[in-house]
């Protein structure tokens, strides 16, 4: 294998297909990478170091660990030996310190310009990213559970989209000269094409989603329940051991106990009940998108309210669910029965952005798919569909329209594939030698 692929970052190229500038249009993090990102007790802070000073800015021990982390994850590098993970840690703090390098050098360009609605824009599908990681509900109660609103992660993500932006404007501009001829393409496979990773099988989805929602007889059912709740806070039970056994909120854990927020940290509805309410008075059931909540203000301090909930969350029940696979079947015999799967989905399906062009979802790759899809169509023809699917975001139906097996890389079918490599090769052998140069214009010091 030539010396150049051992370097990590050609690695991350040659197995995902990534741009090689590392942070540069990077996929979204794990939610729980990312509110790590900006969580930590003081306990942590004691016991972290600085790894690297780049100007005045530092990079931490547990900030690197975290890039770390996620790099190995995207990857798929099997890291052999405690010297090549020293090395390649080496190498990545190098990359981490280019990006702080490029980032310098952004701010101190006065022609490039970030406006607040595209940082806006940006955060907003940033995070719609992150949410389609998890199901709406397990969204909000990962942040509850960390401590945060989805405001003060926006707050708090706001920065780093920004910076990430000036980088990438900076870059782009210099980007704009390379290019590839014919003889770098050819010679790039002749030297790498037996490290370069075989096509994985992928298959080309459509589906129709139909949501699993609470009806309207569960929802008189659940607000039912918070008022009896109510009444018991009514009759003087205490308000904390009832949060404890009765509240769907992670904070029932601590009797429900909110802490200090102040207006905008809350949804409109929350805080408009809680900011009404005086030390020691209790609400009446306040209906949110998350439920229903039973609040009580222990004090008032300034512009900030220390509250207490019980909340009782809004989720479908077992019948609803029932009902939902019912018509998921009934759909399912109607396609059986030559019932148009494109039309269908523009008509039924739950998923706004697939419903506009029939379902279509796009190219999957086999092996990254949750395991109940990847059961779905392991026995699928092309142009078949799927009997209904179970999963977080509800029930599933799903067609395959296209199917690509794994195989060897070649110039004659995948050109533009290999094409797009050597550019981010020589993108990251550009890029560095740049950073290389800025060092001499910045201080930079690496203590790993």
């Amino acid at each position: 294998m030539p010396e150049d692929l051992d370097h990590p970052h050609l690695k991350i190229c040659l197995s995902k297909m990534q741009p090689l500038v590392f942070g540069l249009m990077k996929s979204s993090l794990p939610l729980w990478i990312f509110l790590l990102l900006f969580i930590s007790s003081p306990a942590q802070e004691v016991l972290d170091r600085i790894v690297a000073v780049v100007g005045d800015k530092i990079i931490l021990e547990s900030e690197f660990k975290l890039e770390w982390s996620q790099y190995l994850s995207q990857s798929g590098i099997q890291i052999k030996s405690a010297d090549e993970q020293k090395k390649l840690q080496r190498e990545f703090l190098d990359q981490m310190i280019n990006n702080q390098l490029l980032l310098l050098a952004a701010k101190k360009d006065t022609t490039i310009q970030i406006t607040s609605k595209e940082v806006d824009a940006s955060v907003a599908e940033q995070m719609k990213n992150i949410k389609s990681q998890l199901s709406e509900d397990a969204f909000q109660v990962q942040l509850k559970a960390e401590g945060l609103t989805e405001n003060e992660l926006k707050k708090k993500y706001r920065e780093q989209i920004k910076n990430q932006m000036m980088i990438d404007r900076l870059v782009s501009a210099k980007l704009s000269r390379v290019s590839v001829s014919s003889k770098e393409l050819k010679d790039f496979f002749q030297n790498y094409q037996d490290s370069i990773p075989d096509q994985p099988e992928a298959v080309k989805l459509s589906h129709i989603l139909l949501e699993i929602k609470p009806s309207p007889a569960t929802l008189d059912s659940l607000k039912r329940k918070a008022e009896e709740i109510l009444d018991l806070v009514k009759k003087g039970q205490d308000f904390a051991q009832l949060a404890a056994s009765y509240s769907d909120d992670p904070s029932s854990k601590e009797g429900g106990d909110l802490g200090f927020f102040k207006k905008g940290d809350m949804i409109p509805k929350f805080e408009e009940a809680a900011f009404a309410l005086k030390p020691g008075e209790v609400s009446d059931v306040v209906q949110t998108e998350y439920g229903y909540h039973i609040i009580k203000v222990e004090e008032k301090e300034g512009d900030r309210v220390h509250a207490r909930h019980i909340l009782v969350y809004i989720r479908p029940s077992p019948r609803d669910t029932m009902q939902v696979m019912q018509q998921a079947d009934s759909l399912y015999r109607q396609l059986q029965s030559g019932a148009d799967f494109g039309e269908m989905a523009k008509a039924i399906s739950a998923d706004e952005e697939s419903k506009k062009m029939g379902g279509e979802l796009g190219w999957y790759p086999v092996a990254s798919m949750t395991p109940e899809f990847k059961e779905a169509i392991k026995d699928l023809k092309v142009g078949e569909f799927s009997s209904p699917v179970v999963s977080q975001y509800g029930i599933h139906i799903l067609k395959i329209l296209d199917r690509k097996v794994q195989r060897k890389l070649t110039l004659e079918e995948d050109w533009d594939k290999i094409k797009d490599m050597v550019r981010q090769k020589k993108t990251s052998e550009m890029i560095a030698k740049w950073a290389g140069k800025l060092r001499q214009d910045y201080y930079v010091e690496v203590r790993l």
